[in-house]
């Protein structure tokens, strides 16, 4: 992720010492519609709390700040000018799908839950086996899209012309809930061969989360090939979460005798942070007569 962020970067500061062979500032006089493409890299961050109970180990409870690094595109149609607000104000609409690379967290925590090791020894106690513990995971499926509207008003400075797009954001994201139980008991039925009767119990859910909420690009014009104007962009939004934030589910071990409830709770707000680049197709305006 650090690489395709370094490659944006170098991409943008080439970008930036170069010069343009026309003037980016004649589209937004023009009276046309305005599609562009983004590619954006950016992250998400957000909090939630975990939850796991079982019959076999002792409860646990935890919470974390969760960080997601994710890499996409977006579309955009831009009106006209709107002359009642001004030659330089635009409304728009977009939405795009993106991949979310985000790392599996544990949130709830006891003992060291994973394979189990069994010591061999006579004396053994249900201490010495490696792998007893309970844990509540939570990781990004990969899934993500986003959606908004709202206006563009350019600002003419000095060094380019910058647009300030205040808008309404849609975003849906998904992630995947897991949990782990494991659990050695000593069967000393045989003195002489002691054993261990080994309980596993594990679970997952998946689901969709659904958040509105405001956001803020700024994109400044850098250089135009052809009918191709390129553009930075660096944008935010404040999410908040529709309806329900928990996910809750339950399972037992093979002999269905034991058994393990996990929950999880995401926390009501969502922030993004990101940076881009736009090609947006705008072919120079003829104003012979």
């Amino acid at each position: 992720m650090r690489s395709i962020v370094n490659g944006i970067t170098a991409v943008c500061i080439v970008l930036i010492c170069s010069t343009s062979s026309a003037d980016p500032r004649v589209v937004d006089k023009s009276r046309k519609w305005v599609p562009s493409l983004a590619l954006t890299s950016g992250i998400l961050i957000s909090s939630a709390r975990g939850e796991v109970s079982s019959t076999v180990r002792p409860s646990a409870i935890g919470s974390d700040n969760l960080t997601s690094p994710w890499l996409g595109g977006s579309l955009e149609i831009m009106t006209p000018s709107w002359e009642p607000l001004g030659e330089r104000t635009r409304f728009f609409v977009h939405g795009g799908v993106a991949g979310n690379f985000g790392f599996e967290r544990d949130l709830a925590k006891e003992g060291a839950p994973g394979p189990f090791i069994v010591p061999e020894c006579l004396k053994c106690v249900e201490e010495l086996v490696r792998g007893q513990g309970s844990v509540t995971r939570v990781e990004p499926t990969g899934f993500q899209a986003s959606a908004g509207v709202g206006f563009s008003i350019t600002i003419d400075t000095e060094w380019r012309p910058i647009r300030i797009k205040p808008s309404l954001e849609y975003l849906v994201e998904e992630v995947q809930v897991s949990g782990l139980v494991h659990r050695a008991k000593i069967d000393n039925s045989d003195p002489n061969n002691p054993s261990f009767d080994l309980f596993s119990i594990s679970g997952a859910e998946e689901k969709f989360f659904h958040s509105i909420g405001p956001g803020l690009e700024i994109e400044a014009d850098i250089t135009r090939k052809g009918p191709l104007l390129l553009a930075l962009t660096a944008s935010g939004g404040a999410y908040h979460i529709l309806g329900n934030r928990d996910v809750e589910f339950s399972s037992t071990d093979a002999t269905g005798t034991e058994s393990a409830t996990w929950s999880y709770r995401k926390g009501p707000w969502t922030y993004r942070f990101d940076v881009g680049m736009r090609f947006r197709w705008a072919p120079r305006v003829d104003r012979s007569p």
